[in-house]
Parts: structure tokens; sequence; C-alpha cells
């Protein structure tokens, strides 16, 4: 009988599952809150120690509940946070906070990264995608040109999952899924790309600094002696390379086929596809991303999803079962308020410095219900602009499995289907991303290869959600004025 043990290091927190391979269950879970430094410059970091922390406070958790042998356990895969900026000196120790994928701080400094390589067209020319401000590129950039000192100092950049695959096993690498979402790494050829790497940095110490890319299906290596005695593990459990939550969230939903996707609504707003084709002359909004050998996965990433309704949540001194109530009891349209939900500025149009509005206030609709439902909607739309943009490319989704906080909603749940006009199913675990990270390492395991594995390990609940043909069409409607009022205000 083999255990493996998911990891997944979001922003607000660290979870851990350990997951029964033979009965297909998960059989023991643990959880750990992130602190989270910002300010209304847009700054967004985190020390990578307290990930550390919170991995040891959420895995002793984990291990607690667990009733099995410690022994058993084969594996662990780590999921993570995409896009942070982790950077390490010779001797490995952390030069400078975190700065996080939605740290807009950056911005003036993405803007020049841009013009510096030929435009957003030049750009995709090299790396087969564009580079939105929370990509780590900007970020070394921003780092270069405020701390020269620390800048001069760095050995090693790596993202945050790969940090705790170094604290686990010692051995600094990443995966060619974490890489795509860098700004420096060419997603079609899957290598390093020296001229975005050039345009950061000429003098050499990013070059130099570029960890090896381990192949999604392999290990990282073993867990370091004092860490497997320090939770009473076997000092042959592997750990996986593992790979960004984008990819591990793709893989824990069964996304390895064409015509499925996935919404997480989590802090962020996030659409993934699977593709096999070759991605050419998308839309510079769409980021491209790579998922499994010969696969890729087209990306809408918005920066407001369950931030938005927690906002509006805590305005109204809600709880969550009362918010959700009357979310259910509002119509379709908020009876004609529009909310434009860019609380953390947005990354989808490409408004870093954009605030939240919302218009069409009546006193006669101007009602709790109505402003909640205005939330839960204008996060649904501005998903589904990009998935207009990905159907222009030729994607046509007949599935997609909802998962992160938001999906725990039900009424929200049934937004997304009419909004969409596609079926919704939720997979049976709700931690897509350290369901993920188990399969991955898995893999790494040699237990077979990651789609066959999906197959085996991915379930859904009999319940589906059916598009409603009447909310559907009124939708069109409402969605079409979140459009015009969207284009009333910005240019996209």
């Amino acid at each position: 009988m083999s255990f493996y043990i998911g990891v997944d290091c979001g922003t607000q927190g660290t979870k851990v599952i350990i997951y029964d391979a033979e009965k297909k269950r998960i059989v023991a879970v643990g959880n750990s809150g992130h602190k989270l430094i910002s300010d209304n410059s847009g700054l967004r970091e985190q020390d990578p120690r307290w990930w550390i922390d919170a991995l040891d406070a959420a895995l002793r958790q984990a291990l607690a509940s667990f009733s099995g042998d410690r022994h058993a356990i084969a594996a662990i895969g780590v999921s993570g946070q995409q896009h942070g900026l982790v950077v390490l000196d010779k001797d490995k120790n952390v030069l400078y906070n975190a700065k996080l994928w939605n740290d807009t701080e950056t911005a003036a400094d993405n803007d020049d990264l841009v013009e510096k390589a030929g435009g957003t067209d030049g750009v995709i020319q090299k790396i087969g995608t564009a580079i939105p401000v929370g990509y780590t590129a900007s970020k070394l950039v921003w780092l270069k040109r405020c701390k020269p000192d620390i800048f001069s100092k760095i050995a090693y950049v790596i993202n945050p999952k790969d940090y705790i695959n170094y604290y686990l096993t010692g051995v600094i690498c990443t995966d060619i899924g974490s890489a795509s979402g860098l700004g420096y790494f060419d997603v079609l050829h899957k290598d390093w790309n020296r001229e975005m790497i050039d345009a950061i940095d000429s003098s050499g110490v990013l070059l130099s600094a570029l960890p090896p890319i381990v192949s999604d299906d392999k290990a990282v290596g073993s867990l370091l002696s004092d860490i497997a005695e320090k939770y009473g593990l076997s000092a042959a459990c592997k750990v996986a390379v593992g790979s960004g939550d984008n990819m591990t969230a793709a893989v824990g939903t069964g996304i390895v086929k064409n015509g499925v996707g996935t919404i997480n609504l989590g802090t962020s707003g996030v659409l993934s596809v699977y593709t096999d084709a070759v991605p050419s002359r998308y839309p510079s909004i769409i980021q491209i991303q790579n998922l499994i050998s010969n696969s890729w996965i087209p990306t809408v990433c918005t920066m407001n999803a369950t931030s938005t309704t927690t906002a509006i949540q805590n305005l109204f001194a809600l709880d969550l079962k009362t918010f959700d109530a009357k979310l259910a009891a509002s119509q379709p349209g908020a009876d004609g308020i529009i909310m434009l939900p860019f609380f953390n500025g947005e990354r989808m149009p490409p408004l870093p410095h954009a605030k939240g509005s919302i218009t069409g206030l009546t006193i006669a609709n101007i009602t709790q219900e109505n402003i909640i439902r205005a939330a839960a909607e204008s996060v649904a739309f501005g998903l589904r602009w990009g998935y207009d943009l990905l159907k222009e490319k030729g994607i046509r989704l007949y599935q997609m499995a909802v998962v992160g906080g938001g999906s725990n909603s039900e009424p929200w749940r049934q937004i997304i289907a009419d909004v969409f006009q596609v079926e919704l199913v939720s997979p049976e675990n709700k931690e897509a991303g350290s369901l993920g990270a188990v399969i991955l390492a898995m893999s790494a395991c040699g237990e077979g290869d990651i789609q066959s594995l999906c197959e085996a390990h991915v379930s859904f609940s009999d319940k589906k959600i059916i598009p409603k043909k009447e909310n559907a069409a009124r939708y069109e409607d409402v969605y079409n004025a979140y459009l015009a009022e969207l284009k009333a205000h910005y240019t996209i």
C-alpha cells in the first residue's frame, strides 16, 4: 500500500493532503495560513520562510491525523503559486521578500521591459506568449533598478514551489510549467530565451542564476535525512518536481484532453483549457503556459475573484451562508447594476492601476442582493471575455470543472454555467492543486503516465450544473452591457 503527500502553497495559505493511492481517497488534511505584506502602491510580498513555517504546521497537522505507516508514504508533490520571485545568494539564503503574482508595483518596469524587447509582438516572437505585469520578469527588472546591491548577490532565481522543494531535498531546479510563467522561457520550444534574459539583465547575473529544468514526471530527489527524521518519514521518500498551481489544478481536475477546461475561483479567477495544438498568434492577453509533454494550457487570469465577493461580504458583515442565500435570491442582471471588480488592479484586461466601480445604482435597485449578484457576475464576465478570445482560436469547451473557494457556492456555479453556456462539473476532491501534485508524485514513482493517472484518480460529482436557457439568453444582454461599461472607461 502506498500513500502520497500533496502540498499546495497558495497566496493565502498552505494545504497538505495525504492520499491513499489504493483506495483513491484523501485520508488526512492540514492547513496553515500565510501573512501578506501589501500597500496601496500595489506591493504584494511574502517572506519565503513563511511558506516553510506554514508547510511545517500543515504537514504536522495532517500527519497527526494519519493512522497509516508513515514509511509507506512514497513521495511528495508540491504545487505552488506561480510567478513569485525568490532570489537566493550563493549560500542559498533568501536575499529579499518574494514579490508575488499579484504585485503590481512593477507595472512601469514591465512596460519598460516589453518596449525594450520589441513591444508585445517582439516578446511573443521570442517566447511564444506575452508577459503581463504579474510575471516574474518585471520583478527582476524592479529588483535590479531599486535594489542593485541585492540584485548583484543573486546566485539562484526560482519560484515559490521550487523553494519548498529545495527545503525538502536540498536540490534547486524547476519544471517547464513553472518556467513558462517567468517571462524569459520559450513556451513553444521549451527552453530559456537568451534575448529576453539579456533584455532583463545583460550583466550575466540572471543567466548564471537559471535553475536546471526537470521533466514533470520526474523526481527532484529524496528527502534530506534531517527532514525525513523530523516528520518520521522514510529517507527513501521521493519529492517530485511538481509544478505551478495552474498546471497542478489542470492535472487535478483531469484537464489533459481537448474540449475540457477548468475555472478556478480563488483569490484570482483563472480559466485554463487544454490543447495539443501548437499555439500560434493567440491574443496577447491570453497567457500560453506549458502543461505536460507536447501540450499547452492557454490561460486567462483575472486579479479579482473571491477577493471581490469577500470584499462585498465583509462590507455587509455577512457570513458565507447568508451571503450565498442573498445571491441565490437575486435575479440575473442584478436589476441593472454593473460592477467592474478591479479592486486589486487588473490583468484581464491589463489595467494594473484600475480601481473597482459600481454603476447603474438607483433608489429602487440598491439592495444587498443586487450588489452581491453584480459582484459574482462581474467575475464571470471577466473570465467569459477571455473565453470569447479563446473561441476565436478554435477552442471549444463542452465541459468545465469549477474549483477554488468560490466553487462551494451553488448559485455562483449556476451563474458561471449560464454566462459560459457550458456544462459544469465539480471534482469530488475540492483540493485540485494538491491532488494534481499527488498525481505528479505518483508519476515520478513510476505509477503510470500523467494522463492515465488522471483517468484513474480524478472523479466528479454526479450532480452537474446545466446552463438554464432563459438565464443564458438574459446574460448575453447583461454581458454586452458589462463590456460596454468597460470600454466606456478603458481602452481594451
